[in-house]
């Protein structure tokens, strides 16, 4: 049932640009990628014909149920990012979309997203993130702890992007849009 109801609150926010936002987030990756915490699967579908393959992982076992209509193609596993069951330098690619707010340790994810990842693999991000408007900032620090209850851990304040950084990686690019509370990081793992 949290399957469903996920499905459809973001089913408007996909109307509203997340399914495009989605799909420029994938558009260009190739070989074998992984997507952690793919919930319902609604990324799925918009890999383009250049990925060979794709695995894709979530902790909520409905949900990878509703992920698999979605892609019946795609590898889905029961897995956590905290605790990838792959062996070092699986993946030429690793996506996450609105995945690192609700990640309890969200360091400990990144570093593991590294290790899978092969010597110059890709890692790109779709994320809601803290406000770099220190106004802003202050109301999600004020609504998170509630919003954390009501959402399941989801934290409105997270700092992705110097997670990203301090994990190793190489920013390529950063994009933030609506005010910086929503930021796209395309890095990638250093060629060693």
């Amino acid at each position: 049932m949290k399957a469903l109801a996920y499905d459809a609150v973001m089913t408007p926010l996909g109307w509203l640009g997340l399914t495009a936002a989605r799909r420029k987030l994938v558009h260009g990756l190739s070989g074998e990628v992984l997507e952690v915490g793919t919930g319902t699967g609604l990324a799925l579908p918009g890999y383009p014909d250049t990925v060979t393959s794709v695995t894709a992982i979530d902790v909520d076992d409905e949900a990878l149920a509703r992920a698999r209509q979605r892609r019946p193609d795609a590898r889905l596993l029961s897995a956590s990012v905290e605790s990838l069951p792959f062996p070092t330098a699986s993946f030429d690619a690793v996506v996450s979309s609105l995945v690192f707010c609700s990640v309890e340790s969200p360091a400990r994810a990144l570093a593991e997203i590294f290790r899978v990842l092969r010597p110059g693999g890709a890692l790109r991000m779709l994320e809601h993130v803290r406000a770099p408007s220190p106004a802003l900032a202050a109301v999600q620090d004020l609504l998170t702890p509630a919003w954390m209850r009501v959402t399941g851990g989801c934290r409105l304040d997270r700092e992705t992007f110097s997670l990203v950084e301090h994990a190793g990686f190489q920013v390529e690019r950063r994009v933030q849009r609506l005010q910086g509370v929503s930021e796209l990081i395309i890095a990638r793992r250093p060629r060693d």
